[in-house]
């Protein structure tokens, strides 16, 4: 018994451990943006009100009530002659209400969400100290995007991470493989994976598998620079027994995709069975996760950075060529 408490206590702190990497002092960094609970002053209008409100949620929010009204709920131009019909019918539109209840108290605590932010933003000034800092909004969307990002701020659809558990997804007949990248823990590191993949794209002359890889891989090893202390499971949206598949699995991952000459294939359906979100990657098994090869993909990257120390993160950011890196990396998992 006591032996099977230690095997299990090490099992444990190794899980841990493989989560951590080294973190660059960011104390003395300063970061300036705005948390701005737009949502909450939204619906705070009462839906027969907004009409002698709307003038002055324009001249506000601006380009933002613009956005958020044109992109995330989708009801016309703020300009319209029936934006203001569209925006009372939204505010009272009943299922809005019982998520606005939910979203206030799993997000009560915004002074929590703000600290993850900041140090995440301090994280990415510290390694792009030329980077704009964005304001960051909270929102709710009915259940449209996740993050919305423009060249001044970031949007969170709050109601998109009220956790795995939340009744509206069951009502939603949400898959239960995406549920578990509905969590409050997914805010912080998707506002850092939209700001990477916004402002480093997906830019390869070659369209196949190993560029995909090395790109997914890539924004993961982003956002691990930004967010240090991020548990693996969270930054690959695995659960604990999926980690450890890919953990145990890795050389005999990589060995298939190569036997299966699937490297350099840029056939659309082979790349989405192996980076998309799905239940498991088709090519390796029902107990595999979905997206297993951005493990893969991220675990070359690691390699060539091990390699290459004096690569920057911003130099590693600008590579576009997937074969370059995995030629280079001479990853041998």
């Amino acid at each position: 018994m006591k032996r099977s408490f230690y095997l299990a206590l090490v099992l444990i702190t190794t899980l841990v451990s493989c989560n951590r990497t080294k973190s660059p002092d960011v104390k003395g960094i300063e970061v300036d943006f705005e948390l701005i609970p737009f949502y909450e002053e939204l619906f705070a209008i009462a839906p027969d009100n907004f009409q002698y409100e709307a003038e002055r949620m324009k001249e506000k929010y601006g380009s933002y009530l613009e956005a958020y009204s044109m992109g995330i709920i989708r009801i016309g131009s703020t300009e319209d002659e029936d934006f203001v019909g569209n925006m009372s019918f939204f505010l009272a539109y009943e299922p809005n209400k019982e998520v606005l209840d939910t979203v206030n108290i799993v997000f009560k605590d915004r002074d929590a969400l703000r600290s993850k932010l900041e140090k995440a933003f301090k994280h990415y000034r510290y390694y792009f100290p030329e980077a704009l800092i964005p304001d960051v909004y909270l929102h709710i969307s009915g259940f449209n995007q996740s993050i919305v990002i423009d060249s001044s701020w970031v949007s969170i659809s709050l109601e998109k991470y009220l956790g795995r558990n939340c009744d509206f997804y069951e009502r939603l007949a949400i898959p239960v493989y995406l549920r578990r990248f509905m969590s409050p823990e997914k805010v912080v590191p998707d506002v850092m994976l939209s700001i990477g993949m916004t402002e480093y794209p997906y830019n390869s002359k070659t369209d196949d598998l190993i560029n995909q890889m090395i790109y997914e891989g890539k924004m993961r090893y982003f956002v691990r620079k930004m967010i240090p202390d991020i548990p693996d499971t969270t930054l690959f949206d695995f659960n604990t027994t999926q980690m450890e598949w890919v953990r145990n699995y890795e050389k005999d991952m990589w060995q298939m995709i190569v036997e299966q000459k699937h490297l350099f294939d840029n056939d659309r359906m082979v790349l989405q069975r192996y980076i998309g979100k799905s239940p498991f990657t088709y090519y390796l098994g029902q107990e595999s996760p979905g997206g297993a090869a951005i493990y893969l993909g991220y675990r070359i990257v690691e390699s060539y950075m091990k390699r290459y120390p004096e690569t920057t993160l911003a130099d590693l950011m600008k590579i576009n060529d997937g074969s370059q890196v995995l030629k280079e990396a001479r990853y041998n998992p």
